[in-house]
């Protein structure tokens, strides 16, 4: 049973990935919504809301989930809209969805389900880990989990926090339960038809996610296969790929703020939440902090700081996703088990390999990182300055061994 963070990539990844495995050629048979203008936009601005309800219902009723997809924390199923035999010809829709902070899909009786590290699901990792590294245990694939499987079919169902239903009908008759639950209400639901979402890369030129930067764990050559069993459900980018590193060393050059609050803009890193960000300024060995182009100038060539918070971050988006966020098989030199103890009475976590954790603020948000590895950057005026100390230091060291020997002399 996978654990993850705050929504990101890796929690829609993971979904997504649950959903290709389990819901692909089934018609939905049944819809269970309400006028809800939170979960549900579109619903504000009809003039009739409660009419508009049963139109998404009706769009809904009967389509067939053709495909799924992702971008950043953004989701969907591509659902055939057919009403005969044809469906080749039929134009299609999307249920696009977000999850907000503590959205989740559930599917019934599927052993699937995710827990949320702040809700003291660190604890349970952190014990996992444990016993995997005391067992010198390693996980190659996801394993059956007697006991989960057991809790999950006598897991009470609507499940609490449900904000709508539906029934999914497989071709040999089996019925899938499937529910969006959300206790903060803070996940977003469209129902979208119409030409300009026919395809994927269509799509993605609508609001919202027309105004999204690239998801970095998408190069240019993704490509969605027609096989899959487990890890990235989605590589393909929908026509916005990740940027190339001299794109990326400009654009991080020309931002003027510290490279924690810019990591979390989605209209640059879309899917980047708020560990992911710590994770690859930890690897990058940055302090969260830091404002890069205060520090260096772009002289037009790749610097190699940036280059290195560059590999960071595809690193570390493509590997959560290939492991569809699941925290017990992250590897041992990360950073992200041990960011979640802050005001715990036990004191400051420690990495597996011993660094202490510490926490600062930027731009209102908690960062985690380790003060022995991550520290500021020296500006190049220091450095100049650095520099030119240096020789002189060296004069003063030779002038002095030649004055002793002079006066050894003289003696």
């Amino acid at each position: 049973m996978p654990e993850v963070a705050e929504t990101a990539l890796t929690q829609v990844a993971h979904v997504v990935a649950l959903l290709r495995r389990n819901v692909l050629g089934c018609k939905i048979s049944s819809v269970i919504l309400k006028n809800d203008p939170l979960l549900f936009p579109g619903l504000k601005a009809a003039v009739d809301a409660d009419k508009e309800v049963e139109s998404m219902k009706n769009t809904l009723l009967g389509s067939q989930i053709d495909s799924v997809g992702r971008h950043g924390k953004y989701f969907w199923m591509r659902l055939n809209l057919a009403n005969g035999p044809d469906l080749a010809k039929a134009p299609s829709g999307v249920l696009l969805m977000h999850f907000g902070m503590t959205g989740m899909i559930k599917l019934r009786n599927v052993d699937s389900h995710l827990t949320f590290m702040e809700n003291g699901g660190d604890k349970k990792v952190l014990e996992k880990l444990k016993v995997k590294q005391e067992t010198t245990e390693t996980v190659t694939a996801p394993k059956d989990d007697e006991a989960t499987k057991d809790d999950v079919k006598d897991e009470e169902w609507p499940p609490k926090f449900v904000k709508f239903e539906m029934e999914l009908q497989r071709e040999n008759g089996e019925v899938i339960e499937l529910a969006f639950v959300d206790p903060r209400r803070l996940g977003r639901v469209r129902v979208l038809t119409g030409e300009t979402v026919q395809s994927d890369e269509s799509l993605m030129q609508e609001s919202p996610l027309k105004t999204l930067g690239p998801d970095y764990s998408k190069s240019a050559e993704g490509k969605t296969t027609d096989k899959f069993v487990y890890g990235d459900p989605d590589p393909h980018h929908h026509g916005r790929p990740r940027l190339s590193v001299q794109e990326f060393n400009d654009l991080v050059l020309s931002k003027k703020k510290p490279v924690k609050s810019m990591l979390l803009e989605q209209e640059l890193f879309s899917g980047v939440g708020n560990w992911v960000a710590d994770e690859v300024i930890y690897h990058a060995r940055l302090h969260p902090n830091e404002i890069i182009s205060s520090k260096i100038s772009n002289d037009g060539n790749v610097n190699q700081v940036i280059e290195n918070l560059y590999n960071a971050l595809v690193y570390v988006c493509e590997y959560c996703v290939s492991v569809e966020g699941e925290v017990t098989r992250f590897p041992d030199n990360w950073l992200m088990p041990y960011r979640w103890g802050k005001g715990r009475k036990q004191g400051k976590s420690k990495t597996r390999e011993g660094y202490e954790v510490d926490h600062v603020t930027v731009g209102g948000r908690t960062s985690c990182f380790v003060p022995e590895l991550q520290k500021m950057l020296k500006s190049q005026k220091d450095k100049d300055t650095q520099e030119e100390k240096e020789p002189r230091a060296t004069k003063r060291r030779a002038g002095g061994a030649a004055g002793g020997s002079r006066k050894k002399k003289s003696q």
